[in-house]
Protein backbone atom coordinates (compact mmCIF):
# COMPACT_ATOMS: atom_id res chain seq x y z
CA UNK A 1 0.00 0.00 0.00
CA UNK A 2 1.32 3.31 -0.96
CA UNK A 3 1.54 6.13 1.28
CA UNK A 4 -1.20 8.08 0.00
CA UNK A 5 -3.77 5.19 0.04
CA UNK A 6 -2.64 4.92 4.24
CA UNK A 7 -3.56 9.22 4.10
CA UNK A 8 -6.96 8.02 2.53
CA UNK A 9 -7.59 5.31 5.24
CA UNK A 10 -6.43 7.52 7.96
CA UNK A 11 -8.37 10.69 7.53
CA UNK A 12 -11.57 8.88 6.86
CA UNK A 13 -11.15 7.14 10.53
CA UNK A 14 -9.99 9.80 12.09
CA UNK A 15 -13.33 11.87 10.37
CA UNK A 16 -15.40 9.74 11.12
CA UNK A 17 -14.66 9.56 14.88
CA UNK A 18 -15.59 13.54 14.80
CA UNK A 19 -19.12 12.67 13.73
CA UNK A 20 -21.72 12.70 16.11
CA UNK A 21 -25.39 11.64 15.05
CA UNK A 22 -28.00 13.63 16.40
CA UNK A 23 -31.92 13.53 15.96
CA UNK A 24 -34.29 16.24 15.33
CA UNK A 25 -35.15 16.15 19.45
CA UNK A 26 -31.38 17.20 20.41
CA UNK A 27 -30.92 20.21 18.29
CA UNK A 28 -31.78 22.66 21.08
CA UNK A 29 -29.25 20.60 23.73
CA UNK A 30 -26.36 20.20 21.19
CA UNK A 31 -26.47 23.36 18.67
CA UNK A 32 -26.07 26.57 20.14
CA UNK A 33 -24.20 29.69 18.99
CA UNK A 34 -24.66 32.87 16.79
CA UNK A 35 -23.53 30.98 13.68
CA UNK A 36 -23.21 27.32 12.49
CA UNK A 37 -22.36 25.92 9.05
CA UNK A 38 -25.00 23.37 7.96
CA UNK A 39 -24.88 21.76 4.57
CA UNK A 40 -26.95 18.62 3.49
CA UNK A 41 -25.37 15.44 4.22
CA UNK A 42 -24.65 13.45 0.30
CA UNK A 43 -25.53 9.29 0.40
CA UNK A 44 -22.07 9.06 -1.85
CA UNK A 45 -18.79 6.89 -0.73
CA UNK A 46 -16.05 9.08 0.79
CA UNK A 47 -12.66 9.56 -1.59
CA UNK A 48 -10.07 11.54 -1.53
CA UNK A 49 -8.88 13.25 -5.30
CA UNK A 50 -5.69 12.79 -4.96
CA UNK A 51 -3.16 15.25 -8.22
CA UNK A 52 0.10 14.81 -8.06
CA UNK A 53 1.36 17.34 -10.98
CA UNK A 54 0.34 15.12 -13.74
CA UNK A 55 -2.44 13.02 -13.47
CA UNK A 56 -5.82 12.92 -10.38
CA UNK A 57 -7.35 10.25 -9.06
CA UNK A 58 -9.72 8.99 -6.24
CA UNK A 59 -8.67 6.94 -3.62
CA UNK A 60 -11.58 5.99 -0.79
CA UNK A 61 -11.72 5.17 2.60
CA UNK A 62 -10.63 1.45 2.47
CA UNK A 63 -7.54 2.52 -0.18
CA UNK A 64 -9.31 1.85 -3.18
CA UNK A 65 -7.70 3.73 -6.30
CA UNK A 66 -10.22 4.99 -8.70
CA UNK A 67 -8.87 6.57 -12.17
CA UNK A 68 -11.05 6.59 -15.47
CA UNK A 69 -13.65 9.13 -13.95
CA UNK A 70 -14.20 11.79 -16.66
CA UNK A 71 -13.90 14.67 -14.39
CA UNK A 72 -11.17 13.42 -13.05
CA UNK A 73 -9.50 13.91 -16.84
CA UNK A 74 -10.98 17.56 -16.70
CA UNK A 75 -9.83 18.38 -13.35
CA UNK A 76 -6.23 17.77 -14.43
CA UNK A 77 -5.74 20.63 -16.98
CA UNK A 78 -7.62 22.91 -14.51
CA UNK A 79 -5.02 21.99 -12.21
CA UNK A 80 -2.42 22.04 -14.52
CA UNK A 81 -3.33 26.18 -15.46
CA UNK A 82 -3.55 27.03 -11.63
CA UNK A 83 0.14 25.89 -11.31
CA UNK A 84 -0.57 23.62 -8.68
CA UNK A 85 2.62 20.59 -8.47
CA UNK A 86 0.21 18.51 -6.14
CA UNK A 87 -3.61 18.79 -4.24
CA UNK A 88 -5.25 16.31 -1.78
CA UNK A 89 -8.75 17.21 -1.11
CA UNK A 90 -11.50 15.50 0.86
CA UNK A 91 -15.09 14.64 -0.38
CA UNK A 92 -17.49 12.69 -0.96
CA UNK A 93 -18.30 10.60 -4.89
CA UNK A 94 -22.25 10.84 -5.73
CA UNK A 95 -25.16 11.37 -8.21
CA UNK A 96 -25.11 14.35 -10.40
CA UNK A 97 -29.07 15.07 -10.93
CA UNK A 98 -31.03 17.84 -10.17
CA UNK A 99 -34.04 17.16 -7.94
CA UNK A 100 -32.32 13.93 -7.44
CA UNK A 101 -31.37 12.21 -4.26
CA UNK A 102 -28.13 10.54 -5.07
CA UNK A 103 -28.15 6.54 -2.86
CA UNK A 104 -25.06 5.00 -2.31
CA UNK A 105 -26.18 1.79 -3.81
CA UNK A 106 -27.11 4.01 -6.81
CA UNK A 107 -23.02 5.60 -6.45
CA UNK A 108 -21.72 2.00 -6.45
CA UNK A 109 -23.19 0.57 -9.69
CA UNK A 110 -22.36 4.02 -11.38
CA UNK A 111 -18.85 3.68 -10.52
CA UNK A 112 -18.88 0.34 -12.51
CA UNK A 113 -21.14 0.78 -15.67
CA UNK A 114 -21.84 4.97 -15.96
CA UNK A 115 -19.31 6.72 -14.77
CA UNK A 116 -20.33 9.76 -16.32
CA UNK A 117 -23.19 10.68 -14.00
CA UNK A 118 -21.20 10.90 -11.04
CA UNK A 119 -19.99 14.20 -9.29
CA UNK A 120 -17.47 15.08 -6.78
CA UNK A 121 -17.56 17.17 -4.12
CA UNK A 122 -14.94 18.61 -2.19
CA UNK A 123 -15.51 19.31 1.74
CA UNK A 124 -11.88 19.77 3.19
CA UNK A 125 -8.31 20.29 1.97
CA UNK A 126 -5.76 18.39 3.17
CA UNK A 127 -2.41 19.47 1.55
CA UNK A 128 -1.82 22.11 -1.18
CA UNK A 129 1.58 21.42 -2.92
CA UNK A 130 2.88 19.13 -0.41
CA UNK A 131 2.49 21.48 2.39
CA UNK A 132 -0.34 20.81 5.48
CA UNK A 133 -3.42 22.62 4.87
CA UNK A 134 -3.75 25.12 8.33
CA UNK A 135 -6.95 26.97 7.54
CA UNK A 136 -9.39 25.85 10.35
CA UNK A 137 -12.28 28.47 9.06
CA UNK A 138 -14.63 26.25 7.19
CA UNK A 139 -16.33 29.50 5.18
CA UNK A 140 -12.86 30.20 4.00
CA UNK A 141 -12.00 26.20 3.11
CA UNK A 142 -15.20 25.93 1.09
CA UNK A 143 -13.98 29.82 -0.76
CA UNK A 144 -10.77 28.19 -1.33
CA UNK A 145 -12.29 24.97 -3.20
CA UNK A 146 -14.73 27.11 -4.99
CA UNK A 147 -11.98 28.70 -6.66
CA UNK A 148 -9.94 25.58 -7.23
CA UNK A 149 -12.39 24.18 -9.40
CA UNK A 150 -14.16 27.54 -10.33
CA UNK A 151 -14.30 25.84 -14.07
CA UNK A 152 -15.19 21.90 -13.56
CA UNK A 153 -18.77 21.38 -14.05
CA UNK A 154 -18.41 18.24 -12.33
CA UNK A 155 -16.21 18.97 -9.28
CA UNK A 156 -18.34 21.52 -6.83
CA UNK A 157 -17.90 21.77 -2.95
CA UNK A 158 -20.39 21.28 -0.93
CA UNK A 159 -23.20 23.71 -0.88
CA UNK A 160 -23.46 25.55 3.47
CA UNK A 161 -25.47 27.61 4.95
CA UNK A 162 -24.38 29.68 7.86
CA UNK A 163 -27.30 30.23 10.01
CA UNK A 164 -27.95 30.88 13.53
CA UNK A 165 -28.43 27.73 15.77
CA UNK A 166 -31.85 28.90 16.00
CA UNK A 167 -32.92 28.45 12.53
CA UNK A 168 -31.38 24.69 12.75
CA UNK A 169 -34.74 23.17 13.03
CA UNK A 170 -36.69 25.11 10.47
CA UNK A 171 -33.86 24.66 7.99
CA UNK A 172 -33.82 20.69 9.09
CA UNK A 173 -38.16 20.71 8.47
CA UNK A 174 -37.77 22.27 5.11
CA UNK A 175 -34.69 20.55 3.42
CA UNK A 176 -34.87 16.44 5.27
CA UNK A 177 -38.50 16.53 6.13
CA UNK A 178 -39.95 19.18 2.97
CA UNK A 179 -37.19 17.32 0.80
CA UNK A 180 -36.53 14.24 1.42
CA UNK A 181 -32.96 14.82 1.99
CA UNK A 182 -31.11 12.26 3.93
CA UNK A 183 -30.10 14.67 6.53
CA UNK A 184 -27.72 17.44 7.66
CA UNK A 185 -24.27 18.11 8.31
CA UNK A 186 -23.59 20.59 10.93
CA UNK A 187 -20.30 22.20 11.62
CA UNK A 188 -19.27 25.57 13.96
CA UNK A 189 -16.15 27.90 13.17
CA UNK A 190 -13.92 26.50 15.77
CA UNK A 191 -15.34 23.02 16.93
CA UNK A 192 -13.87 19.95 15.69
CA UNK A 193 -17.02 18.02 16.04
CA UNK A 194 -19.28 17.57 13.69
CA UNK A 195 -22.80 16.73 13.88
CA UNK A 196 -24.95 14.45 11.24
CA UNK A 197 -28.99 15.17 11.98
CA UNK A 198 -31.05 12.87 10.32
CA UNK A 199 -34.28 10.78 10.79
CA UNK A 200 -34.42 7.99 12.46
CA UNK A 201 -33.67 4.36 11.28
CA UNK A 202 -36.17 1.63 12.04
CA UNK A 203 -35.53 -2.06 11.56
CA UNK A 204 -37.62 -5.29 12.61
CA UNK A 205 -35.48 -7.47 14.21
CA UNK A 206 -35.28 -11.10 16.09
CA UNK A 207 -34.60 -11.36 19.86
CA UNK A 208 -31.87 -14.13 19.94
CA UNK A 209 -30.50 -13.42 23.34
CA UNK A 210 -30.96 -11.59 26.94
CA UNK A 211 -29.26 -10.54 30.32
CA UNK A 212 -31.11 -10.24 33.15
CA UNK A 213 -31.32 -7.79 36.29
CA UNK A 214 -31.49 -9.68 39.55
CA UNK A 215 -35.28 -9.15 40.17
CA UNK A 216 -36.17 -11.28 37.20
CA UNK A 217 -36.75 -8.78 34.41
CA UNK A 218 -34.87 -8.01 31.42
CA UNK A 219 -31.64 -6.04 31.34
CA UNK A 220 -30.37 -6.01 27.63
CA UNK A 221 -31.87 -7.21 25.01
CA UNK A 222 -29.54 -9.02 21.92
CA UNK A 223 -31.11 -8.55 18.07
CA UNK A 224 -30.43 -10.34 14.89
CA UNK A 225 -31.47 -9.88 11.41
CA UNK A 226 -31.62 -13.23 9.08
CA UNK A 227 -29.70 -13.58 5.59
CA UNK A 228 -31.20 -15.19 2.53
CA UNK A 229 -30.01 -18.24 3.24
CA UNK A 230 -31.23 -18.37 6.73
CA UNK A 231 -28.51 -17.57 8.83
CA UNK A 232 -28.96 -14.76 11.69
CA UNK A 233 -26.71 -11.26 11.30
CA UNK A 234 -25.76 -10.33 15.04
CA UNK A 235 -26.92 -6.81 14.67
CA UNK A 236 -26.95 -4.90 18.16
CA UNK A 237 -28.04 -5.05 21.66
CA UNK A 238 -29.90 -2.91 24.13
CA UNK A 239 -31.91 -2.31 26.56
CA UNK A 240 -32.83 1.39 26.22
CA UNK A 241 -36.53 1.65 25.76
CA UNK A 242 -37.59 -0.72 27.39
CA UNK A 243 -39.90 -0.08 30.97
CA UNK A 244 -40.12 -1.92 33.84
CA UNK A 245 -43.36 -3.79 32.67
CA UNK A 246 -41.84 -4.87 29.44
CA UNK A 247 -38.64 -5.78 31.62
CA UNK A 248 -40.95 -8.20 33.16
CA UNK A 249 -42.76 -9.50 30.18
CA UNK A 250 -40.58 -10.10 28.03
CA UNK A 251 -38.59 -12.21 30.79
CA UNK A 252 -41.68 -14.29 31.09
CA UNK A 253 -41.82 -14.78 27.62
CA UNK A 254 -38.28 -15.57 26.96
CA UNK A 255 -37.03 -17.40 29.78
CA UNK A 256 -38.13 -20.39 28.82
CA UNK A 257 -36.94 -20.47 25.34
CA UNK A 258 -33.19 -20.70 26.37
CA UNK A 259 -31.05 -22.94 24.02
CA UNK A 260 -27.79 -24.19 24.05
CA UNK A 261 -25.12 -22.31 22.16
CA UNK A 262 -20.87 -22.17 21.18
CA UNK A 263 -21.44 -19.01 20.45
CA UNK A 264 -21.06 -15.96 22.82
CA UNK A 265 -21.93 -12.63 23.05
CA UNK A 266 -21.59 -10.51 26.48
CA UNK A 267 -23.36 -7.21 27.43
CA UNK A 268 -21.92 -3.84 28.97
CA UNK A 269 -21.02 -5.95 32.06
CA UNK A 270 -19.16 -8.75 30.27
CA UNK A 271 -22.16 -10.92 31.31
CA UNK A 272 -22.73 -13.05 28.82
CA UNK A 273 -26.44 -13.31 27.05
CA UNK A 274 -28.48 -16.53 27.23
CA UNK A 275 -29.69 -16.98 23.65
CA UNK A 276 -33.39 -18.32 23.15
CA UNK A 277 -35.09 -19.62 20.26
CA UNK A 278 -35.82 -16.80 17.84
CA UNK A 279 -39.13 -16.51 18.11
CA UNK A 280 -40.36 -12.62 18.57
CA UNK A 281 -39.57 -9.46 16.67
CA UNK A 282 -38.83 -6.43 17.77
CA UNK A 283 -38.97 -3.08 16.68
CA UNK A 284 -35.81 -0.89 17.13
CA UNK A 285 -35.50 2.95 16.03
CA UNK A 286 -31.24 3.78 15.60
CA UNK A 287 -29.64 7.32 14.87
CA UNK A 288 -27.41 6.07 12.74
CA UNK A 289 -26.04 3.01 10.70
CA UNK A 290 -22.19 2.93 11.26
CA UNK A 291 -19.99 1.27 8.69
CA UNK A 292 -16.94 2.14 9.91
CA UNK A 293 -15.01 3.52 13.11
CA UNK A 294 -11.76 4.96 13.99
CA UNK A 295 -10.14 1.02 14.24
CA UNK A 296 -11.55 0.59 10.56
CA UNK A 297 -14.68 -1.30 8.74
CA UNK A 298 -17.10 -2.70 10.82
CA UNK A 299 -17.72 -6.31 11.24
CA UNK A 300 -20.77 -8.25 12.16
CA UNK A 301 -21.31 -11.82 13.22
CA UNK A 302 -23.25 -14.66 11.62
CA UNK A 303 -24.54 -17.31 13.49
CA UNK A 304 -26.44 -20.57 12.45
CA UNK A 305 -29.39 -22.07 14.57
CA UNK A 306 -30.59 -25.30 14.59
CA UNK A 307 -33.62 -26.92 17.14
CA UNK A 308 -31.28 -29.53 18.49
CA UNK A 309 -27.93 -27.83 19.19
CA UNK A 310 -28.68 -23.56 19.00
CA UNK A 311 -26.08 -21.19 18.13
CA UNK A 312 -22.87 -21.51 16.07
CA UNK A 313 -20.68 -19.14 15.18
CA UNK A 314 -20.57 -19.28 10.92
CA UNK A 315 -18.57 -16.14 9.88
CA UNK A 316 -18.00 -12.76 10.44
CA UNK A 317 -19.00 -10.15 7.74
CA UNK A 318 -17.97 -6.42 6.86
CA UNK A 319 -21.34 -4.86 8.39
CA UNK A 320 -22.96 -2.06 10.81
CA UNK A 321 -22.84 -0.79 14.34
CA UNK A 322 -26.34 0.48 15.54
CA UNK A 323 -25.69 4.01 17.05
CA UNK A 324 -27.76 4.70 19.90
CA UNK A 325 -30.54 1.78 19.50
CA UNK A 326 -33.48 1.86 21.48
CA UNK A 327 -36.29 -0.74 21.28
CA UNK A 328 -40.03 0.43 20.35
CA UNK A 329 -42.10 -2.70 20.84
CA UNK A 330 -42.75 -6.03 19.85
CA UNK A 331 -44.07 -6.49 16.56
CA UNK A 332 -46.55 -9.17 17.40
CA UNK A 333 -47.75 -8.87 13.62
CA UNK A 334 -44.29 -9.53 12.44
CA UNK A 335 -42.59 -13.52 12.21
CA UNK A 336 -39.39 -14.28 12.42
CA UNK A 337 -38.63 -14.74 8.60
CA UNK A 338 -36.41 -13.32 5.61
CA UNK A 339 -39.11 -10.48 4.11
CA UNK A 340 -39.95 -9.69 7.74
CA UNK A 341 -36.65 -9.51 9.57
CA UNK A 342 -34.34 -9.99 6.23
CA UNK A 343 -30.67 -8.30 6.54
CA UNK A 344 -31.75 -6.23 3.26
CA UNK A 345 -32.81 -3.53 5.74
CA UNK A 346 -29.64 -2.70 6.44
CA UNK A 347 -28.36 -3.04 2.77
CA UNK A 348 -31.22 -0.76 1.45
CA UNK A 349 -29.86 2.25 3.59
CA UNK A 350 -26.11 1.66 3.17
CA UNK A 351 -23.88 0.20 1.48
CA UNK A 352 -21.74 -2.43 2.45
CA UNK A 353 -19.31 -4.73 0.42
CA UNK A 354 -18.73 -7.99 1.45
CA UNK A 355 -16.74 -9.81 -1.51
CA UNK A 356 -13.87 -9.88 0.88
CA UNK A 357 -15.55 -11.59 3.63
CA UNK A 358 -17.74 -14.60 1.52
CA UNK A 359 -15.82 -17.56 3.02
CA UNK A 360 -16.20 -19.39 6.30
CA UNK A 361 -13.01 -18.20 8.69
CA UNK A 362 -11.08 -21.50 9.59
CA UNK A 363 -10.68 -20.98 13.35
CA UNK A 364 -9.05 -23.44 15.56
CA UNK A 365 -10.49 -25.43 18.14
CA UNK A 366 -11.04 -24.79 21.58
CA UNK A 367 -9.36 -26.46 24.38
CA UNK A 368 -10.76 -27.41 27.81
CA UNK A 369 -8.64 -27.32 30.71
CA UNK A 370 -11.42 -27.47 33.34
CA UNK A 371 -14.43 -29.73 33.62
CA UNK A 372 -15.19 -30.68 37.54
CA UNK A 373 -18.81 -32.27 37.91
CA UNK A 374 -20.74 -32.25 41.49
CA UNK A 375 -23.25 -34.05 42.49
CA UNK A 376 -25.81 -34.33 45.42
CA UNK A 377 -29.00 -36.98 45.85
CA UNK A 378 -31.96 -35.75 47.54
CA UNK A 379 -35.13 -38.48 47.66
CA UNK A 380 -33.81 -40.27 44.71
CA UNK A 381 -33.26 -37.35 42.79
CA UNK A 382 -29.52 -36.58 41.55
CA UNK A 383 -28.86 -32.51 41.66
CA UNK A 384 -25.57 -31.85 39.31
CA UNK A 385 -23.51 -28.82 38.99
CA UNK A 386 -21.05 -28.86 36.19
CA UNK A 387 -18.05 -26.37 35.96
CA UNK A 388 -16.27 -26.20 32.48
CA UNK A 389 -13.27 -23.69 32.11
CA UNK A 390 -11.99 -23.40 28.45
CA UNK A 391 -9.80 -21.43 26.38
CA UNK A 392 -11.08 -20.36 22.48
CA UNK A 393 -7.77 -20.18 20.80
CA UNK A 394 -9.67 -17.63 18.67
CA UNK A 395 -9.11 -14.09 20.45
CA UNK A 396 -6.75 -13.20 17.49
CA UNK A 397 -9.36 -13.51 14.85
CA UNK A 398 -11.11 -10.20 15.08
CA UNK A 399 -14.96 -11.58 15.61
CA UNK A 400 -15.06 -11.07 19.18
CA UNK A 401 -14.30 -14.05 20.98
CA UNK A 402 -12.84 -13.99 24.33
CA UNK A 403 -9.68 -15.82 24.98
CA UNK A 404 -11.36 -17.91 27.90
CA UNK A 405 -14.86 -18.65 28.96
CA UNK A 406 -16.33 -20.44 32.08
CA UNK A 407 -19.69 -22.16 31.45
CA UNK A 408 -21.70 -23.22 34.80
CA UNK A 409 -24.67 -25.61 34.94
CA UNK A 410 -27.04 -26.33 37.60
CA UNK A 411 -29.57 -28.91 37.28
CA UNK A 412 -32.53 -30.09 40.25
CA UNK A 413 -34.95 -32.18 38.75
CA UNK A 414 -37.56 -30.83 41.44
CA UNK A 415 -37.11 -27.32 40.34
CA UNK A 416 -39.59 -25.40 39.03
CA UNK A 417 -36.44 -24.94 36.23
CA UNK A 418 -34.70 -27.66 36.49
CA UNK A 419 -31.76 -26.56 34.33
CA UNK A 420 -30.14 -23.07 34.61
CA UNK A 421 -26.63 -22.00 33.34
CA UNK A 422 -25.08 -19.07 33.55
CA UNK A 423 -21.30 -18.21 31.46
CA UNK A 424 -18.26 -15.87 32.40
CA UNK A 425 -15.57 -14.72 29.73
CA UNK A 426 -12.45 -13.11 29.85
CA UNK A 427 -9.06 -12.40 28.65
CA UNK A 428 -7.03 -13.62 31.32
CA UNK A 429 -7.01 -17.07 32.65
CA UNK A 430 -6.01 -16.27 35.94
CA UNK A 431 -9.16 -13.83 36.30
CA UNK A 432 -11.46 -16.83 35.10
CA UNK A 433 -10.24 -19.23 37.30
CA UNK A 434 -10.98 -16.66 40.42
CA UNK A 435 -14.32 -16.65 39.12
CA UNK A 436 -14.62 -20.48 38.75
CA UNK A 437 -13.59 -20.77 42.53
CA UNK A 438 -15.98 -18.03 43.47
CA UNK A 439 -18.73 -20.32 41.30
CA UNK A 440 -17.82 -23.36 43.63
CA UNK A 441 -17.20 -21.57 46.72
CA UNK A 442 -20.69 -19.76 46.93
CA UNK A 443 -22.66 -23.09 45.34
CA UNK A 444 -20.71 -26.33 46.37
CA UNK A 445 -21.94 -27.07 50.24
CA UNK A 446 -22.58 -29.85 52.79
CA UNK A 447 -23.64 -33.02 50.82
CA UNK A 448 -22.38 -32.65 46.66
CA UNK A 449 -19.49 -35.05 46.15
CA UNK A 450 -17.01 -34.23 43.04
CA UNK A 451 -17.26 -36.75 40.29
CA UNK A 452 -13.73 -37.98 39.92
Amino acid sequence: MNEIQQVAIDYKRKISSNFISITQDDISSRINGTDVFVSTKIDGEFNLLYFDGEKSVLINGSGIIKKDFPFLKESVQLLKDKKFKSLIVAGELHINKVGHRSRISEVMSAISKNKEVLTFSPFDILKVNGEENIEHNYEQIINILSDFFENNENINPVDFKKISSEEVSAYYDEVVIGKGLEGLVIRFPDFPLIYKLKPLYTLDVAIIGYTEHSKKKIRDLLYALKTSDGKYVQIGKTGNGLNTQLREQIYKDIRKNVVPSSYIETDGRGVAFQMVKPLLVAEIAVNELLTENSKGLIKNQVIEYSEKTGYAFSKSIYGTSLINPVFKRIRKDKKVVCDDIGLSQVYDKIFIDNKATDEKEDLKKSKIFIRDVYTKTVKENTNIQKFLAWKTNKENNNIGYPAYVLHYTNYSPTRKDPLKREVRISNSKKQIVELLNQFIEKNIKKGWSKVE
